[in-house]
């Protein structure tokens, strides 16, 4: 795992080179007859969840509620006029009215001017409706239905650029629709965003379009920052296609709680309305209802904390470990009673018994329940764990690896226990036993910086030393002893809750 000085590097590595990409070049002026054409007004910015032009599938969820505001502006000339700027101010907002259904509307303010000659106004609102599921989020993946309306309520009147032809229409006064198909995917270090739509416009000059997008977050759950890119197409369909395409590099930075800045490097391909520049914009996140406030989305991601359960035992219980078998030169078993006794020994209602004092008893091995129940009898015990290794297996050269292109040692200790707790309760004359049959799996990894242009697969040299393959074993035991006692403490009343994870 990362160190937090690391991962610091990295992050700043991430943003410095996303801020490059941001500043290198300038926007590139498009072309009138583009810009002049009739623009669908369902085709809008992400209101909710999602990057700019790529929608999420994921739902705000219920009472939760996102603002944003996104600016882009971009340079043009109109032949005789001369040289202006296209201004593009979208402000959207969304609000869930049930975990899985939510509502947006997004509003563009245009502002042209050229020679001196200028025109702005509201753009053609867009409403939008979205239906999610599962609404509980996170989830491993999304699937989303969303209807988008533009509605012709954008400004209409003429001014003096209108007078030269003007640079580009404000609406489509006509009624827009979109249909579109969503897909997330989340994985634990990024997640995945597909999308896919159909729109049609009421305006005969507008084309009917097939719209799909592809985006990739990365540390969408971190409380600091985020990176993301997308791509979206569209292809227009009638007597005479169209096609246009963007490309955008972003990054989010959680400047206070609830409040995000993005910086966004847009690339512009074949006939996409606005030309390659740079969006800047604010996003805010949080609740209407109740007790009101701005929460960051980072907060979406997190597991609830557990309930605390009571925990008063009645009298001091005396636990028997058992070496567990398998891997004997290892000392495996040992090794993992070691753990597991050292955990327990700061709290006084668990007194672990040392086998290792009496020599009648066994000391280990995997013991049937008969057994370990006489062995409780015996040594005057509640509780004995026995068990068995499934798996103990060390792979030095686990690394990814491309022949003679580039390599990333990696060593990776993977173990695997089964173990039966005997409970025993009861005097001599009226004994209860009971067991049960568990398993829990502990593994580490060890990774080396990459290595271009090797020689070998198997080079020693540059893989892990002894030592470094006796620590990661070492945290491979210690991981199993975790997650052993969080199962026993999810399980059994004896066990400490401090444990549960």
């Amino acid at each position: 795992m990362a160190t937090p000085a690391r991962g610091g590097a990295v992050w700043i590595g991430a943003l410095a080179l996303t801020l490059a990409v941001l500043a290198a070049g300038t926007a590139a002026a498009q072309t009138l007859e583009v810009l002049r054409r009739p623009r669908n007004g369902a085709l809008s910015l992400a209101a909710g969840q999602g990057l700019d032009l790529v929608h999420s599938a994921e739902p705000l969820g219920k009472a939760r509620f996102r603002a944003r505001y996104l600016s882009r502006s971009q340079s043009v000339a109109i032949p005789g006029v001369g040289s202006g700027s296209a201004y593009t101010g979208t402000y959207a907002f969304a609000y869930g009215l049930t975990p899985a259904l939510e509502t947006s509307v997004a509003i563009p303010f245009l502002m042209d001017s050229a020679g001196g000659l200028n025109k702005y106004g509201t753009g053609d609102p867009c409403l939008g409706i979205k239906w999610s599921r599962p609404g509980k989020v996170p989830s491993p993946m999304h699937t989303a239905y969303q209807v988008l309306i533009g509605v012709p309520l954008g400004y209409k009147g003429q001014h003096g650029l209108d007078e030269v032809g003007g640079l580009r229409p404000f609406s489509s006064q006509a009624l827009d629709l979109g249909l579109q198909m969503l897909m997330d995917l989340n994985f634990r270090p990024a997640s995945v965003y597909l999308n896919g739509g159909y729109f049609r416009s009421g305006n005969p000059a507008g084309q009917t379009e097939l719209v799909y997008g592809v985006g990739l977050e990365v540390a969408r759950a971190s409380r600091w920052a985020s990176a993301n890119v997308e791509y979206q197409s569209r292809l227009g369909f009638a007597q005479q296609a169209r096609a246009a395409a963007a490309l955008k590099f972003g990054v989010r930075i959680n400047a206070l709680r609830g409040t995000e800045l993005e910086f966004n490097r847009e690339y512009a391909f074949l006939d996409y309305p606005y030309g390659s520049g740079v969006t800047v914009g604010v996003r805010l996140h949080g609740y209407l209802t109740g007790h009101r406030r701005l929460e960051s989305r980072s907060a979406l991601y997190q597991p609830p904390p557990r309930p605390k359960r009571a925990y008063k035992p009645a009298h001091v219980l005396r636990l028997a470990l058992v070496d567990f078998a398998g891997y004997e030169d290892l000392r495996a078993g040992r090794r993992l009673v070691d753990k597991l006794a050292g955990r327990l020994a700061p709290h006084d209602s668990i007194q672990v018994v040392d086998l290792r004092r009496y020599e009648d008893v066994p000391h280990g091995g995997f013991l049937a329940t008969v057994d370990a129940a006489r062995l409780a009898e015996r040594l005057g015990v509640d509780v004995v764990i026995t068990g068995e290794f499934a798996r103990y297996e060390v792979d030095r050269f686990a690394g990814l690896h491309v022949p003679l292109v580039a390599k990333l040692p990696e060593a990776e200790v993977d173990l695997s226990l089964r173990y039966r707790v005997v409970t025993v309760a009861g005097n001599r004359q009226e004994r209860r036993v009971q067991a049960e049959v568990d398993q829990a799996s502990g593994r580490s990894r060890l990774r080396r910086p990459i290595r271009l242009l090797p020689a070998d697969r198997r080079d020693i040299t540059v893989g892990s030393t002894a030592a470094d393959l006796e620590d990661a074993q070492e945290r491979a035991l210690d991981d199993l002893a975790g997650r052993m006692l969080a199962a026993l403490a999810a399980r059994y009343a004896w066990v400490p809750p401090d444990f549960m994870p």
